[in-house]
């Protein structure tokens, strides 16, 4: 295999206008400027994680391409990334690279799916990473250029450019960034990172290949079984079901999160309900064009459920306090990891 042809070119230019305009006739870009990746930022990357450059983060065989933390270190210049920032971002690539076929299927999939990460642990304060008010929005450079680089690399790395090797049919904007942090102070649940089995003081991202968040407006669902009921309407409805059984991801907004405390739902019981409710016939998800038909007599007795475990639900705080809403983030068939990362210095 070989890295990116472009990674021994080098541009001259004196003018730093001139040189973000050089990124786009390049091609380097996502649509966005970026910030030209002269040698010295990208030597501070890779100083900070001790890296050479040639190290290998991910490779895509069907693509004959191999990603090293020197054209990682570039993208993240790119993105708009800072150093410390670096770590999260090769922890990532790491985790990608355990499950090549879905990764392609993130690269290349005609339902454009992106790639979410959570942050945990302390590295999340230290960086900047926002997990409250407008959390899967502008506005926070961590959050931003991470997930941003991620999108970089595969564009830049791997010719994951829509219309050509990204064959997205109608795209999707978290292709841009798609990185949040988990709410852990505010948690009634603990952190997501301890419900995978790592230990609180540890640093972490959970990596996955999925589609844009959903929001569940439950403004008037003043119970705990009220908005979990909405959280399952929406996992049950025509589109989503179509990855009945699957993994989920849901933020759960920090008033409905409240809500279900005061009532002591814990994350498991939150997950079995989900399991028992958001179920549909095999009948309806064939009438839906989500199941391969035609129907058979007694396929609406064949109930389809979410998930093949209620461990497939994961459970996350985010957003802020300004009004009733949590959202749903359905995955594809890439299996939910979570990843320590090797933070410099503990």
């Amino acid at each position: 295999m070989t890295t990116s042809s472009e990674r021994s070119k080098v541009i001259e230019t004196s003018d730093t206008i001139e040189a973000i305009e050089e990124c786009y006739r390049l091609g380097w870009t996502d649509g966005l400027p970026v910030i030209p990746p002269v040698d010295y930022r990208v030597r501070e990357m890779l100083e900070h994680v001790g890296m050479t450059g040639e190290e290998e983060l991910l490779s895509l065989e069907m693509r004959k391409r191999v990603l090293t933390s020197e054209n990682a270190a570039a993208n993240a210049v790119m993105a708009g990334c800072l150093p410390e920032y670096f770590p999260v971002l090769v922890t990532t690539l790491r985790t990608l690279e355990e499950e090549k076929n879905f990764v392609h299927m993130a690269s290349a999939s005609t339902s454009s799916p992106s790639i979410l990460m959570i942050v945990n642990g302390p590295i999340r304060n230290k960086i900047g990473l926002n997990s409250r008010d407008g959390l899967f929005g502008p506005g926070w450079r961590a959050n931003s250029s991470l997930g941003r680089a991620v999108r970089l690399c595969f564009m830049n790395g791997f010719d994951a450019r829509p219309g050509t090797l990204d064959r997205g049919t109608l795209g999707n904007p978290t292709k841009y960034t798609f990185c949040i942090a988990d709410n852990e102070e505010d948690s009634p649940w603990g952190p997501l990172h301890v419900s995978r089995g790592f230990k609180p003081e540890d640093s972490c991202v959970t990596v996955a290949v999925a589609y844009n968040p959903i929001t569940v407006n439950s403004r008037y669902g003043h119970t705990g079984e009220s908005v979990l009921y909405a959280l399952a309407d929406t996992m049950k409805s025509s589109c989503l079901c179509d990855r009945f059984p699957g993994q989920w991801v849901l933020v759960i907004g920090r008033e409905h999160a409240l809500t279900l405390q005061q009532e002591g739902w814990s994350r498991r019981q939150v997950q079995e309900y989900l399991m028992e409710h958001a179920a549909r016939p095999l009948s309806e998800m064939i009438q839906c064009g989500v199941a391969l038909g035609p129907a058979k007599p007694g396929d609406d007795r064949i109930i389809r459920r979410c998930a093949k475990d209620p461990d497939d639900i994961l459970i996350t705080l985010g957003g802020g306090t300004g009004g009733r809403y949590s959202a749903v983030i359905d995955t594809t068939g890439y299996k939910i990891r979570t990843r320590k990362i090797d933070v410099p210095g503990g």
